[in-house]
């Protein structure tokens, strides 16, 4: 026998290393992992509010396409230019003091609305409209032009979309 075949049977199979933990070894990494997780955390919490906070907004801009549906039915029309106004005070009292907002009519609900937007659609554009809209009969609402109607429905969805809610 050779001295190659004698040692085949003493060799034995290679021992390999534990494999590396990917388990933090040191109190920096777990503090580290800690803080990440308290940074994540508050971020979601920030998502969540921000979101449950605008929910009003995605729910008013859905009514005002139904809205705007119903103002293209001649049976519908009158009741769809009543309902525009009162979307509109709905959707400023979800953002803002019931003793602040819901009292306001005319003039002063218009200029409110353009302080919260940031424009003049309300006291000078087609946003004059509104009042006369909450109190008026079918009779009253026949003459209006579309295009004025939808001038009006689109600063109201510009509104929605953009009005800044004070703290």
């Amino acid at each position: 026998m050779s001295a190659q075949e004698a040692s085949l049977p003493d060799l034995q199979d290679i021992v390999l290393p534990d494999p590396v933990s990917w388990a933090p070894q040191t109190a920096g990494w777990w503090i580290l992992l800690g803080v990440l997780v308290l940074l994540g955390a508050w971020w979601a919490r920030g998502v969540l509010r921000r979101r449950r906070a605008n929910l009003y907004r995605k729910q008013a801009l859905a009514r005002l396409q139904e809205i705007e549906h119903a103002l293209a039915i001649p049976a519908s029309r009158s009741r769809a230019l009543t309902a525009l106004p009162v979307l509109v005070k709905q959707t400023l009292l979800a953002c803002r003091l019931r003793a602040e907002v819901a009292a306001l009519s005319g003039e002063p609900w218009l200029r409110l609305l353009d302080e919260s937007y940031g424009g003049d659609g309300f006291t000078r554009g087609p946003g004059r409209l509104l009042p006369e809209l909450a109190y008026s009969t079918p009779a009253a609402t026949a003459g209006l032009r579309r295009e004025d109607l939808e001038a009006l429905v689109d600063l109201v969805r510009q509104w929605i979309r953009g009005h800044r809610v004070r703290v």
